[in-house]
């Protein structure tokens, strides 16, 4: 397989050139809107170009080193059917590679079999760690079964591999403010107005993160860990059809990205949520009450109340409306629930950016694992 990714390219859903790296109807860089674009004349987009090279250099490297470690693809060609191999010399389980044959040895013996989910769900977090100075902050996404519920992949914007300048997360000290969350239709047209006053769409300013003097590794732009963690996603699970993102405009130009072509042919759907949950624990209908377009694009979003909650959901590729009712973030909200109640967790203020990501990995192993145990106490 091929080591290059693209990442340059058309992001406009329903465009020809959607996910293409090359097109002749491509031209750039463009500086029409302030900052190095690609201009896409079919659509007339203008996606913010990346330095493709160091791009490729940390992706391979980094989708390497998950294959090594969790042994659920192979590092060299990313194939998904292995087959045991005999043990090394310590009597670890080996693996080979039915495609290219090649013979690794998982950090992590006997990887338990993926499951492939119908929905993957994806939100951000933000969290506190030790850096050079107070209130440095890491960026995590993580991404869910949104049916089962279990955690699929994890990933911080901390990097211990050597990354070019252009992928770097660089602070101007101009955080991005919260939101008023009391009306949620101005939440999300204030959440628009936010991504056109950044100095590109993607160019989120989350709060400093700057790690401790001579400390090993690097802090990435947030854009570049999303298109890193669909990546490792898209290898797991290439067939998924339906997505669904917390309202992060980049978080929806990498899973288009990622996954261009099932939406090129228009057979994946992908959705904005954004919750106002008061009440977990009802069962009532939600019942629709009304739509309104919001940003830039003038996206269309619809309104749905379910007693005291509320939630407003966008359809960014033509999804089928019967669906919406159904769609949520149920899964991270109960995940983030029991984060909250964990030691590890509460004390990452005083804990390296790399100590966080270890302990957060874990943690979602003992989550899966607590969820694996329910559903062996239902079922009895």
């Amino acid at each position: 397989m091929s080591t290059l990714f693209t990442i340059n390219a058309c992001k406009t859903f329903g465009c020809r050139n959607l996910g293409l790296a090359t097109s002749e109807d491509y031209s750039w860089p463009d500086y029409r809107l302030g900052y190095a674009a690609l201009h896409c004349r079919a659509c007339g987009s203008y996606p913010p170009l990346f330095e493709a090279h160091q791009f490729n250099e940390w992706l391979s490297t980094h989708l390497r080193s998950y294959a090594s470690e969790n042994g659920h693809f192979c590092p060299v060609c990313y194939g998904l059917e292995t087959i045991y191999y005999g043990y090394n010399p310590q009597r670890t389980q080996r693996i080979q590679c039915r495609a290219c044959k090649k013979v690794w040895t998982p950090k992590k013996q006997l990887p338990e079999a993926v499951i492939s989910p119908e929905q993957i769900e994806t939100v951000p977090l933000i969290v506190p760690f030790q850096g050079n100075g107070a209130g440095q902050k890491l960026y995590v996404l993580i991404s869910f079964d949104a049916i089962r519920g279990n955690i699929l992949h994890l990933s911080t914007n901390f990097t211990e591999y050597p990354i070019g300048d252009t992928l770097r997360y660089h602070w101007r000290g101009n955080i991005e403010p919260d939101l008023d969350r009391r009306d949620i239709v101005k939440h999300v047209e204030m959440r628009e107005m936010q991504f056109l006053r950044r100095s590109q769409f993607d160019e989120i300013q989350y709060g400093s993160a700057a790690l401790k003097r001579n400390t090993k590794g690097s802090i990435m732009r947030p854009v570049i860990t999303a298109h890193g963690h669909f990546r490792v996603l898209k290898i797991l699970f290439p067939d998924i059809k339906t997505h669904v993102v917390s309202h992060e405009c980049f978080l929806r130009g990498a899973v288009i990205t990622v996954w261009a072509e099932l939406f090129r042919q228009r057979q994946a759907q992908l959705w904005f949520i954004e919750e106002d949950i008061s009440d977990s624990g009802t069962n009532e209908p939600w019942h629709f009450q009304g739509r309104t377009r919001h940003g830039w694009w003038q996206s269309q979003w619809s309104l749905w109340v379910q007693g005291r909650n509320r939630k407003m959901v966008c359809a960014l590729t033509g999804g089928d409306s019967n669906n919406v009712k159904t769609l949520s973030l149920a899964a991270s909200r109960h995940f983030t629930q029991w984060l909250n109640k964990q030691t590890p967790f509460t004390h990452s203020a005083k804990l390296s950016a790399g100590r966080i990501t270890q302990i957060l990995l874990s943690l979602a192993q003992d989550y899966n694992g607590k969820l694996r145990m329910e559903n062996k106490n239902r079922e009895l």
